[in-house]
């Protein structure tokens, strides 16, 4: 069992340096704390990684690995376990993500979205306050994706709110990744760069706050074109 703890830790931990910019690998759990490989407990790597490639970019390989066989009964556990929420939220925001960009697969990636959008909703109605900031930004994602002509405003209302939210509640990470998505949508769906500009140095300075150097580093790379002003990504 002492064994078994460590590896907890020691996943988390991984995942840590990561986010402060200490480990080379972004991908991958397997630096300087733990090799993926190795740990004994079966499921709880995937669930990190699902984290991991989600703050790196990686929203497809989150998404494959939401729909994994071997994770459909973690998602289906309903209280007791703390970290179930944290995982159903990244979980579906990698598959929101994946709808925006992949049409050809988009039914697929909406059809798993929705129902863990609806399992993070009806714990919401059961009075857990601690999911509030995660199903208002899926709110927005969801509305990203089904708006129709002149619902532009509705869209943004709602990711303003999920970011407003996030930070009055003290999760700086999540309001920086609220930043991030609204900025994503603003440059794949509308063709705002002025204001996607502004939310990407918006989540960079939360994420600087936060200390996930790691997750600066990638938005500096991704967004460079956006940021140094040109009209393209």
């Amino acid at each position: 069992k002492e064994e078994e703890k460590a590896s907890c830790l020691q996943k988390y931990w991984q995942l840590y340096l990561f986010f402060m910019g200490a480990s080379s690998n972004t991908v991958e759990l397997g630096d300087k704390a733990m090799d993926e490989k190795e740990v004994l407990l079966s499921t709880g790597p995937s669930h990190v990684t699902c984290i991991l490639v989600k703050m790196s970019g990686r929203y497809e390989l989150g998404a494959h690995l939401a729909i994994e066989k071997r994770d459909q009964q973690f998602l289906m556990m309903k209280g007791g376990f703390m970290y179930a929420p944290l995982f159903w939220f990244h979980r579906c925001l990698c598959m929101f993500a994946m709808a925006r960009t992949n049409k050809s697969k988009e039914r697929k990636y909406m059809a798993q979205a929705k129902r863990i959008h609806k399992e993070l909703t009806n714990s919401l109605k059961n009075k857990n306050p601690n999911v509030l900031h995660y199903v208002s930004l899926l709110n927005a994602e969801k509305a990203a994706l089904n708006q129709k002509k002149n619902q532009d405003d509705d869209v943004r209302k709602l990711y303003n709110d999920a970011i407003s939210m996030s930070a009055r509640g003290g999760y700086v990470h999540d309001a920086a990744l609220a930043q991030e998505r609204f900025a994503d949508y603003l440059l794949s769906s509308v063709g705002d760069y002025e204001e996607a500009k502004y939310h990407i140095e918006g989540a960079i300075q939360r994420y600087t706050n936060w200390g996930a150097m790691g997750v600066v580093e990638h938005l500096h790379n991704k967004y460079q074109d956006v940021l140094a002003g040109s009209s393209t990504n």
